[in-house]
């Protein structure tokens, strides 16, 4: 009588923790359209040195443990991974001034058919055919939806691509980081790194008295900062951390793909986007070839976990064992 319960509940589980994940890609998602709302009225440097102040402490609020009981090493690890955020963020957001919110996050979301590339170059293992194709898909895709007339590509659209290769190069670097360290520690490092970089170079880009440095901002920019800390880095973080120890990592990449669907949704939603056969064509091209390297097997099994944050399993209470650092398996917005 007993015999089939143990299966509901698993069934069950998986079902909330992939509701869970689809959360937070609706979330990534709507941060473009946000953060496009935000970088409208303010610095985009300020924005993100905000962001990732409050993101800090939240994470600190929550993962106490995650810096009082951190190491050099830890440190370093984080460091190297704050320095590639620091990079791709900067780039992506004051790209996403000249570009609208879906084709950032089309773009963005090709680093899942970069970052296999970027494995084989540093491990020396190849992606296999089926990641070779998918690249090649996505690559497309990019082509059909950003290149202009005499193949030349927008400030946008350059710079969010030149941002995907950083967020491809963080990913790259915490499936190599992620067994040798405590992953909510990693998390919490990188951030925190990033938002220093932030801190010192934000002030040398403008005059600090001016207004555009001015922290007097209204009740609705202050929201969409805290909205974009607490959802596009706290909560995916935590959400992945609970949900992935009940669905399978190609359960958990598929759903969070779907960032660049909602991304698309919520441009076209709030008006940034109009809706072309090239937009349609090239972002099919690109979701289609992230499919192709998520859900077909590569040359000698999966190279790394799938997403900027997936890769960092670990429970809310920042407790992990040996297990649980080396089972490890995305940002970006």
């Amino acid at each position: 009588m007993m015999t089939g319960l143990p299966s509901i509940r698993t069934r069950r589980e998986t079902l909330l923790a992939d509701a869970a994940l689809l959360t937070v890609a609706i979330g990534w998602g709507l941060n473009f359209v946000v953060i496009r709302y935000t970088i409208d009225r303010m610095d985009p440097m300020v924005y993100l040195l905000l962001r990732h102040i409050v993101a800090t402490l939240l994470l600190v609020a929550i993962m106490p443990r995650s810096v009082t009981q951190s190491h050099r090493r830890d440190w370093l690890y984080g460091g190297i991974l704050g320095v590639f955020l620091f990079v791709a963020f900067a780039l992506q957001t004051i790209g996403l001034q000249y570009t609208t919110p879906g084709k950032s996050s089309f773009i963005t979301g090709m680093n899942v058919a970069v970052v296999p590339f970027l494995y084989m170059a540093v491990a020396r293992r190849s992606p296999g055919r089926w990641q070779i194709l998918g690249a090649l898909v996505a690559t497309l895709g990019l082509g059909v939806m950003s290149l202009q007339a005499g193949f030349t590509i927008s400030k946008g659209d350059a710079l969010t691509v030149i941002a995907m290769l950083g967020f491809a190069a963080q990913i790259t670097a915490t499936g190599f980081f992620a067994p040798r360290t405590r992953p909510a520690t990693l998390a919490v490092t990188q951030i925190a790194v990033a938002g220093l970089l932030f801190l010192i170079v934000t002030p040398l880009l403008q005059d600090p008295w001016t207004e555009a440095f001015s922290l007097d901002l209204s009740w609705q920019i202050w929201a969409c900062i805290l909205w974009t800390a607490a959802m596009g880095t706290v909560y995916a973080f935590i959400v992945q951390a609970s949900s992935q120890r009940h669905t399978t990592s190609t359960h958990a990449a598929v759903i969070l793909c779907l960032e660049s669907v909602f991304g698309a949704f919520f441009s076209v939603l709030f008006g940034y986007e109009t809706i072309t056969g090239r937009l349609l064509g090239g972002a099919a091209l690109i979701f289609a070839g992230i499919l192709i390297i998520e859900l077909l097997p590569s040359a000698s099994g999966p190279l790394l976990p799938a997403g900027a944050m997936a890769a960092l399993e670990t429970d809310t209470g920042d407790e992990t064992d040996e297990s649980d650092r080396r089972s490890s398996s995305k940002g970006d917005a």
